[in-house]
């Protein structure tokens, strides 16, 4: 069965399209444009995963080649290596990178959501209860969403993050340890939280984690990209735009779309679904997000540095400015 019977837009996606050709963006003159893009294996990613097999990219007069990583922090290291032009991080890889490098840009948040991280605790280790975590070995990935959430968790509870060990690991080997007792729990984001859960059945505890961590999931670029290829960047949000459109009125669709593209099933999508919000913006919540968790990055320790950075010069607006000014909320 394909999926690529939609090709009629709705009326609002239809005028972003229009206005893209307007401005020159479109066409079969642009059609040899390329970008290399490093995606995260994610619910987050549905409106790229939706452009991708929908032809919304080809549409835009736009070539884009998908490489799969597995988590926002090694896509975001593939675009600070050169390897790719633009990838997907969530914010916290954001702020950990604004510390050390200036060589890339943001080019807008593409999805949101307060359900991607989970703490996962062995039901053997006795743990039932936030309070019953001090002295415990927790998995985690360093310099990621993982390392920020857990820590949220434990101060929201009133536990001293160093009363915890964290434990650095991938979060492909989280299943693994927690399986081999080498930890007690992980902090971990989807899909890997559900396949954790699918495989320990019983075995794994959820601690809740509501209103911890709100993700922010972006797209960053190569800092050499700006001015430079700004129009086929205008012309990737254009695309993702309009997948988002695709995704709130046809949500079986895209349903369809993630079921696929993750090699999962209909029950992981239920599950994630709910709360994922698929909007696209630059705007002054991304900012005090970065802020908040760099002040967090200071005081604990996390960067040797001891002032905040500053964001303005990493939010490249013209990109999205060109496709939709109203969602550009950052001022210069």
């Amino acid at each position: 069965m394909t999926l690529r019977s939609h090709r009629s837009p709705p009326a609002r996606v239809g005028r972003v399209v229009a206005a893209v050709v307007a401005m020159g963006l479109s066409g079969p003159l642009w059609a040899q444009s390329l970008l290399n893009l490093a995606v995260s294996r994610s619910p987050l990613s549905l409106p790229l995963y939706v452009a991708e097999a929908e032809g919304l990219f080809e549409d835009a007069g736009l070539r884009v080649h998908i490489a799969d990583c597995a988590g926002g922090h090694r896509c975001m290291r593939m675009v600070l290596d050169g390897s790719v032009d633009v990838a997907t991080a969530g914010d916290t890889p954001i702020m950990f990178n604004s510390f050390v490098t200036p060589d890339f840009v943001v080019l807008g948040t593409i999805a949101s959501t307060t359900n991607d991280l989970k703490l996962i605790v062995r039901q053997d280790a006795g743990i039932s209860a936030p309070r019953a975590l001090p002295g415990r070995r927790i998995g985690v990935v360093t310099g990621s969403a993982s390392q920020y959430f857990l820590d949220s968790f434990l101060l929201i509870h009133g536990i001293e993050p160093r009363l915890v060990t964290a434990v650095p690991m991938q979060p492909e080997e989280m299943l693994d340890a927690l399986q081999s007792r080498r930890v007690d729990g992980v902090a971990v984001w989807e899909p890997y939280g559900y396949r954790i859960a699918a495989v320990l059945k019983a075995g794994a505890v959820e601690l809740s984690n509501e209103g911890v961590y709100n993700v922010m999931f972006n797209l960053v670029a190569q800092r050499k990209l700006v001015g430079v290829r700004d129009a086929d960047l205008s012309r990737l949000l254009a695309a993702v735009g309009r997948a988002q459109q695709l995704i709130r009125e046809q949500p079986d669709r895209a349903k369809a779309i993630l079921r696929r593209r993750l090699a999962t099933d209909d029950a992981f999508v239920q599950w994630v679904w709910p709360r994922q919000v698929y909007r696209l913006s630059l705007d002054q919540s991304l900012l005090k997000t970065l802020e908040s968790e760099a002040r967090w990055a200071i005081r604990e320790g996390h960067v040797s540095a001891r002032t905040t950075p500053n964001f303005l010069p990493f939010f490249h607006r013209a990109p999205l400015m060109a496709v939709n000014p109203s969602a550009v909320g950052i001022s210069r």
